[in-house]
Parts: structure tokens; sequence; C-alpha cells
């Protein structure tokens, strides 16, 4: 009985396919400062671009929760269209400032968290809002960094 649970064991091990590791954080400055300029850089051209500017950081197989979080958007088109609306009142602007980034092993991925705020777009001292944000992110071919997953919440006021 051992031997056949042993045999069993073993042929199941032998048939089972490889797992790919997923890569680990690590402390890379170089690196983390990249995420950090991408994500500046991204607050900045949607400050003066809105919705355009938005859309092109997107990578082609960007996800993100929708309304409520109970559906999961996959694809430039669905997430850019769940986020139209955010963009359609003139008067408010999304801002935002990384308070971290981590890095990882496979020095493509890296994950951006900060603090955001809706304001009155004449005055960006006028919060209407805050909140938190999670982006994560992959290097592309072209030294680029996109979107590859993007969410927020609000604070609890």
């Amino acid at each position: 009985m051992r031997t056949s649970l042993l045999l069993v064991a073993l042929v199941m091990t032998a048939c089972t396919p490889p797992v790919a590791l997923a890569p680990t954080p690590f402390n890379d400055g170089p690196l983390q400062d990249e995420l950090f300029a991408a994500d500046r850089a991204f607050a900045r051209a949607v400050a003066d671009s809105g919705a355009p500017a938005w859309n092109a950081r997107m990578a082609t197989d960007i996800a993100k929760p929708g309304v409520g979080g109970l559906l999961l958007l996959r694809g430039v088109d669905p997430v850019s269209g769940n986020d139209k609306p955010m963009f359609a009142d003139q008067s408010r602007l999304l801002t935002w400032e990384p308070t971290d980034a981590v890095a990882y092993s496979d020095r493509r991925t890296g994950v951006t968290i900060g603090r955001s705020a809706w304001v009155r777009s004449g005055a960006r001292t006028d919060t209407i809002s805050r909140g938190r944000y999670l982006t994560l992110w992959r290097k592309q071919a072209d030294g680029q960094w996109k979107i590859l997953l993007d969410t927020g919440w609000s604070d609890k006021e």
C-alpha cells in the first residue's frame, strides 16, 4: 500500500506542469525612482490633458475593478469606457502623489501606492474628496512604464 501511494505521488508530481514563480519584491533604488517618476509624470499628463493621457498609459492587457468592485474589467476599451465619466465633469480634477514604490525581481514589474484627491479645477486647494490608490506597472520593451492594474478608494469622512 505504501509503495502504491508513493508511486502515485511520484507520477502525479512528474505529470504536474511546472509553475512559474511570481516575481518577488526587492529594494532597487534606481528602479523605484523610475516608478515614482512614471507615476508623477502620469499625474502631470492627466492634469494637463485628461482622459487621453489617462488612456495612453494603459497596457493593452490592463485590468481594473468595475463599479462597486464586483466585476474585473480587462482591456483598454472596457477600462477607458468605465473611466470616461471621471473626466466628464470639467469642474473637478483628479490629482495624486505616490508615497511608496515597490520594484519586483523581474525588473519589469512594480507598484506605486499613494494619496489621491478630487479638487476643483480652478482652485487646486479646494478639495472635494480624498482617497488612496494602488497602481501595478509593467516596463515595456521601449522603457516606458504602462499600467497593468489601477484601483483607488475614497477615505471615509
